[in-house]
């Protein structure tokens, strides 16, 4: 009797490796996506630093901000620094 696993793991071994090379032989990213994902960044650089401006100036002329202002700085952080981090991927070192 002949037995079916061998064929059956020696098949599943080869798709494995088949769609292993397959994700080495996938493109790098263009110069396009780079400056895409590179703006994006500054534009969220450019939020956070607006929010943070307009939180100082208000503690300047003796305010004290809110939660939901100090919670929209947190997001505005968060936000800047989860694309940053893409950008990052995306462009490369």
């Amino acid at each position: 009797m002949v037995s079916i696993r061998l064929p059956a793991v020696a098949a599943g071994t080869a798709v494995i490796l088949a769609l292993s090379s397959a994700a080495y032989a996938a493109p790098l990213p263009t110069q396009d996506a780079c400056a895409v994902a590179l703006a994006a960044a500054e534009r969220a650089e450019s939020d956070y630093d607006a929010l943070m401006k307009d939180l100082r100036d208000r503690i300047a002329q003796g305010g004290n901000p809110d939660a939901s202002e100090l919670q929209a700085l947190a997001d505005a952080e968060a936000q800047r620094n989860a694309i940053a981090s893409q950008a990052q991927r995306i462009c490369g070192p």
